[in-house]
Order: structure tokens, then sequence, then C-alpha cells
């Protein structure tokens, strides 16, 4: 690992303010990791630090919300260069940060799990509770580096010194094992959501809903240990049968709560909590629905840059009277001239122009609006993505859908057509009787129509198998289909999703400074 960064990141934690969810503090004055972790106070702010690294705008402030996450669910308008155009190699800048910032919050978690039994004065209780968040913090940060380069070195101990010799990748397998070990371990200490009423901490059905995650990873590719499917379905399972959880009737109220900061914890396990539009001293806005929103050029009813943009593939897939397809892609945009801007709807046959609309910066309810920074959550596990990671984990496990596979994917698909979710429904339901390919077919199409722009469609396709197929098929079909003044940057976006884009290439600010590892295939 980059030791000099890391003995860095190890004073700086301790300087980190918090999400006001996480803890309500201010910034800390520098302090010695020898003098601190005393109190329940310092455990706290140290804990979020641990935290503050998922807001950054290298994770889920801005690039795992559009351009790190590349797919076929969206494409970047007329961008040409940098990232954003899905250009990347080792010295892309946005892709060295997002690497140092996942090991700072990897780093912070070990210190944080080192010094914690220093605090004697703290309950075991509390410490344990605390414990709990930083294990599986650390775990799922090597979930996501693992998921996104492949094997990386995995570093359980903070750094002492930045003369440490740094350590070489340790194979995706024995990753994903340290990481359910963690996982696991966690589950067991952190509390209940009923005990905080809010969705920004770590709780066990969020490390239950994971762990399914997780497994479903390690059955697909590249570990494809099919065996773990009947783990991915435990774990939904468990989520599913605590009674905490539940979908939200509204679809389009999910994510009206994420911009206005309202917590519904039945639908939402896990959100990245961000407040406020950075103008005051702690500053914890983040970019959701103005880097990835509706276009418009005023700022007083929410500015959204002009980039990430619907495909037909996305807009097509949901059928009439699906309620998803018209918030989630949204059927106007705003025509700004000078200092007004109108609401103006789509032509019916003018799809590529359309704009990701869940997150919709005119509910906001802080004012005056920012042009840039917005206090909207972004979600991490939601309870429908857990019906349908136990849908599709069951239908492995059995050899096609059983009827509890069934009800949990009619449920997402009720709740799509505005039905109630346990009563069946002719239009909604799926075709009975499917067979295990079928099923599987429906399931990867129903993640796209409920998922959609939430981050996780380029790690399904990966974890299938097929994401450099269909990201060129998409290539295809932008050529054959897609508006002239659209269609070069779109095609040459999916183009480079080729074999050696299934991971991104080991950043050059680790491979400077690290002898002990080596650059990933075709990079």
């Amino acid at each position: 690992m980059k030791t000099t960064l890391l003995y860095i990141a190890m004073m700086l934690a301790l300087v980190v303010s918090s999400c006001s969810k996480i803890l309500d503090t201010t910034p800390q004055d520098f302090v010695s990791p020898v003098n601190y972790y005393n109190t329940e106070s310092e455990l706290q702010s140290a804990l979020a630090g641990v935290y503050d690294r998922l807001g950054d705008n290298r994770v889920y402030s801005q690039g795992m919300s559009c351009y790190m996450v590349f797919s076929d669910e969206f494409f970047m308008k007329n961008q040409t260069s940098g990232m954003n155009a899905n250009i990347v190699d080792a010295s892309t800048l946005e892709l060295n940060r997002h690497w140092e910032t996942l090991y700072t919050g990897i780093e912070r978690a070990n210190m944080l799990l080192e010094n914690i039994d220093k605090a004697v004065k703290v309950t075991a209780e509390k410490r344990n509770e605390i414990k709990g968040q930083a294990l599986f913090l650390r775990a799922y940060y090597y979930f996501l580096l693992t998921d996104e380069f492949g094997g990386v070195p995995l570093k359980l101990q903070s750094s002492k010194s930045p003369e440490e010799p740094p350590l070489p990748a340790t194979p995706v397998k024995d990753l994903y094992e340290r990481i359910v070990t963690d996982m696991k371990q966690a589950e067991g200490l952190v509390k209940s959501v009923s005990d905080y009423g809010y969705n920004t901490r770590i709780t066990k059905t969020t490390v239950q809903g994971i762990l399914a995650r997780v497994y479903l990873t390690m059955a697909g590719a590249p570990l494809n240990d099919v065996a773990k499917y009947a783990d991915a379905r435990t774990y939904a399972e468990k989520v599913m049968l605590s009674g905490l959880h539940s979908l939200n009737p509204d679809f389009k109220q999910i994510y009206i709560n994420h911009v206005q900061e309202l917590f519904d914890t039945r639908e939402s396990l896990w959100e990245v909590e961000f407040k406020g539009v950075n103008q005051g001293e702690i500053q914890e806005g983040g970019m959701i629905g103005s880097y990835n929103g509706i276009t418009c050029g005023n700022i007083e009813i929410g500015y959204g840059y002009d980039y990430v943009h619907a495909t037909a593939k996305l807009y097509n897939a949901y059928a009439n009277g699906d309620q998803r397809r018209d918030w989630t892609v949204a059927p106007y945009r705003y025509v700004t001239s000078g200092q007004t801007a109108v609401r103006t709807n789509w032509p019916a046959d003018q799809i590529y122009d359309r704009s990701n609309g869940k997150w919709r910066r005119e509910y906001e309810l802080l004012l005056p609006r920012n042009q840039n920074y917005t206090g909207t959550n972004w979600p991490l596990l939601r309870y429908a993505d857990v019906l349908l990671m136990f849908a599709e984990a069951d239908n492995y496990t059995n050899n096609g859908p059983s009827l509890n596979a069934y009800k949990a994917i009619n449920m997402v698909r009720r709740r799509g057509y505005g039905k109630d979710v346990l009563v069946p429904d002719v239009t909604a339901d799926a075709a009975a009787n499917l067979s295990q390919q079928d099923f599987l077919d429906l399931i990867r199409n129903e993640r796209l129509r409920e998922l959609a722009f939430e981050g996780i469609r380029k790690h399904d396709l990966v974890r299938w198998g097929i994401y450099p197929s269909v990201m060129q098929t998409q290539a295809r079909e932008y050529q054959a289909n897609m508006p002239t003044a659209l269609k070069d940057a779109a095609i040459a976006q999916a183009q480079r999703v080729t074999d050696r884009a299934v991971l991104f290439p080991i950043p050059n600010s680790e491979l400077a400074v690290n002898p002990n590892i080596k650059q990933n295939t075709g990079w």
C-alpha cells in the first residue's frame, strides 16, 4: 500500500467532521493518536471519519453515481474527454483519488479498531456498536476495491511509519473471504435500525443485505462460486423476515425523501447522508441531482448539468402502465433563457435527450439553492434490491423460481405499477411457469427498471459476466438509432468497454511506490 499517503491519512483521520446523523460535532484540533480514542465522543468522531469517505466526490457524491459506473442505462451527453467520456488509464486523476479515498477510509477504520479498547470508561456495549460499524465499513471499502480493481493489498493494520514496506495484492478469493468474515462479525455487534430511526448508520439488516450482495457477487464472475447463491438467499431472507422493512407504496416518494433529507427506514436500509450546500464551516453537501439530474440552467429552480442521459434501452424497458418510467427518465427539461427557465415536455419520440429524473431539485427544501451542492442522500441499499436479490438467488438454488421468488419480484413490479404489493395483479405480475433462464432474464430487466441510475447496473453486468458484450451491443444500437448530434460521443463511450474494462487499472499513485503489485491485464 502507499504507506506515505496512509501515514498522512492516519493524522487526518482525527480532524474530520461528520454527517449530522453519524455525529453532531465540529472539527477536532490536531491531536496524536496516542492521546485520542479515550472517550465516547472521540470514538464517535473517529467513526465519523470512517463514514466520511463514502461522501467524497470520487466515491458516491459524483464518481460512483455516473462516470465510474458506465452501463447500458445511461451515456454522458457529448462528453469526449476525460473520465466523463469513459477514457481511463492508470494516470486518470479521478481514479487515483478514488483508490486513495477508499484506502483512507480503511486506514481510519484500522486506527479506530486498534485503539477502541483504550476507552475503558465507555461501556462494552457502546464500544461493540462502534467496532461493528468500523469493521463493516472497512470490509465494504474492500468490497468496492475488489469489485473494481480485482486483487488489491489487504491492509488490516494502520501505518505506523512511512517507511513500512508496501504490500502485494491479495488474491480476489482471499479478499472476499476476509470481507465476509468482517461483515459477519459486524452483524453480531451493530444495532437494529429501530434503535436509530434513520438509515445512515450501519445496522443489522444493512449488514445482512450487503452480505447478500457480496455473496451474489462471489457466485458470479470472476469467482463463479455458485455455492454462494444459497448464502445470498439466506441473507436476503434474513432482511425479509426481520419485519423492519417494506416497500414504500409510492415509488417517486423514495427519491423525494432523498432530496428533502427525510428518512424512510422501511424502504431504504442504508444511505450516504449529505447535508447542506457547502457554505458553512462543516461541508457535507453532495452533487446528487446537480451533476446527474434534470437539465436546467437556473439555480433558483435547481441547476442540473446536462450530463447523464437515459438510453432508449432503459426507457423502452418499461411497459405501458409502469409508473417508474416517467419518474426515472425525466419527461421534461427546463429551457433556460437569461434569468428564466420554463419547464418543457419532451416530444414523445425524443428519448435520448432525456435526463435522469430520480432526484428532482425542485423538491429541495433548503433555500437558496446552490449550483453544485445539495443535501440529497444517496441510496446504497433499498428493500426492493433485497427482494430482487432474493428472487435471483432463489431461482438458482431451486433450479427455477419458487413461489417465494415470484412473490418477491411481483411485489417490486406491483409497486412499479402503483398497485397493492400483496394483491395479485394481471397487469403487473410476472408470467407464470418461467424457466430458470427466463426468470433470470426477467430479473436482469427488473433490476434495470427498478435500480436505474443508482450505481448498481455496471456491478450487475460484471458479475453476470456480460459487461463488455452488453456495452458493445449498446454501441451498435447508438449507431443505428441515436440522433446524429449525440451519437459519436456515446458510441465511443460504449466501445471503450472491452474485456480489460471489467477491472479498472491499478492507479499510478500506487504503482509508483509499490513494486510488489502488478498492473491489471490490458492496461
